[in-house]
């Protein structure tokens, strides 16, 4: 009896060592994921006072803006790490072609490149989730007019909505596939964008 009272406890043990094991391992602390988003930047307005001619040095400065009415078109590609399945962080490059489009003028463009970190938040476990999200990096600017070429601080605040499409592990935890929209406020360039995006993670 004795002995087996002790292969009950042992089987038991291992048991409960199996089921906790299988547990950790559907719910890591840290998971790579990786994002890419494209979108519309809608140019809302300019700060700060531009270079009138960077070939002038009495001339001062803060920076660049862009033209009136130049918007945007980018794409975003991130790659990071999931913490405790509702934080994610990571790197991001993003490359945005910027033009007037009231009227459109695609002759009178710039392209920006932007590095970034991004932080974002968004609980998982159910099949609509909202997204809050920061960004912090810089951005250069590459423009055939007389400024040259311009490196200035990026910043952006968003927040969004996920749809966790992946069904077939929606009743797990490491539900992490979606589709995303986001909507929120970069400022890039001396200038203020609202960006509009949708987006792809898993």
């Amino acid at each position: 009896m004795k002995h087996i009272k002790s292969i009950f406890l042992t089987v038991m043990l291992l048991t409960a060592t199996a089921v906790s094991a299988q547990y950790s391992q559907e719910r890591p602390n840290v998971e790579y994921m990786f994002k890419i988003e494209m979108g519309y930047l809608h140019n809302v307005g300019n700060y700060g006072t531009p270079k009138v001619e960077a070939s002038n040095p009495d001339i001062k400065g803060t920076g660049y803006n862009l033209n009136a009415w130049e918007e945007g078109m980018g794409l975003n590609v991130i790659n990071g790490i999931n913490i405790s399945q509702d934080f994610f962080l990571g790197g991001g490059l993003g490359y945005n072609f910027c033009a007037p489009m009231r009227p459109v003028k695609l002759d009178k463009n710039s392209h920006m490149v932007n590095a970034f970190v991004d932080m974002d938040f968004r609980p998982v476990g159910e099949t609509w989730a909202p997204m809050l999200g920061l960004r912090l990096g810089g951005s250069f600017l590459m423009n055939a007019n007389n400024y040259g070429n311009t490196i200035s601080p990026y910043f952006e605040f968003y927040g969004g909505l996920n749809w966790f499409y992946d069904h077939a592990l929606q009743q797990m935890f490491r539900n992490y596939h979606s589709l995303f929209a986001e909507v929120g406020v970069v400022l890039v360039q001396q200038s203020i964008f609202i960006p509009i995006r949708v987006g792809w993670r898993w």
